[in-house]
């Protein structure tokens, strides 16, 4: 099968773009995202113009922020002490925290060790949420709990590598099978800047 349908394992390589063409990711053939189609566990925009396509096709996809990562949201926007955040150790402008919420509402942070896992989680489970140091003042830290590209439209130029039937587990889970689930070795260092969130 050498289209991009329903319950087809497709490997993809891309180039993520703002709308000024500044190149924000990137992901090369030598080391394709993977995923499994129409589990809509990619952005809605992106498995929309990725429907139908073949197997070698190379294209550009423009997805507007409200089929990407939706609105940039100011309530996500918060101020903590930095007494909250002193079991962290040094924390840096551009840091990426994990907060848990406990039942009496006082909130815990640690780092995660893969802000993907929580990015890519659907909305509706409970856990910890993913938030960006944006500023550190004297006695606070300005922490940003929207995605990175939350507001943004955005561009992939895209190249369909391949594209195989899944297996019985990625059927099911409609996820790649780990411990190799998008293609990247252990070694492999992403220079995209923000990491690996879009899907």
């Amino acid at each position: 099968m050498n289209i991009v349908e329903k319950d087809q394992k497709i490997s993809l390589a891309y180039k993520l773009k703002d709308t000024n063409g500044r190149v924000i990711e990137e992901v090369p053939p030598s080391h394709p995202f993977v995923y499994v189609h129409g589990y809509e566990n990619i952005i809605p925009g992106l498995e929309e113009a990725l429907g139908g396509k073949n197997l070698g096709d190379q294209f550009t996809i423009s997805v507007t922020y409200e089929k990407g990562y939706g609105a940039y949201r100011q309530d996500l926007v918060i101020e903590v002490s930095k007494e909250e955040l002193q079991d962290i150790g040094e924390i840096w402008i551009g840091m990426e925290l994990e907060m848990f919420q406990d039942e009496d509402d006082s909130l815990e942070f640690s780092v995660p060790e893969d802000p993907k896992d929580i990015y890519n989680r659907d909305e509706s489970e409970d856990g910890p949420h993913v938030y960006i140091v944006r500023e550190i003042k004297d006695k606070t830290v300005t922490l940003d709990g929207n995605h990175p590209f939350a507001g943004m439209d955005l561009l992939f130029d895209v190249s369909i590598i391949n594209i195989e039937p899944p297996s019985i587990t990625e059927l099911e889970t409609g996820f790649p099978d780990e411990p190799d689930e998008d293609g990247f070795e252990e070694d492999f260092n992403d220079q995209g800047g923000f990491g690996r969130h879009w899907r």
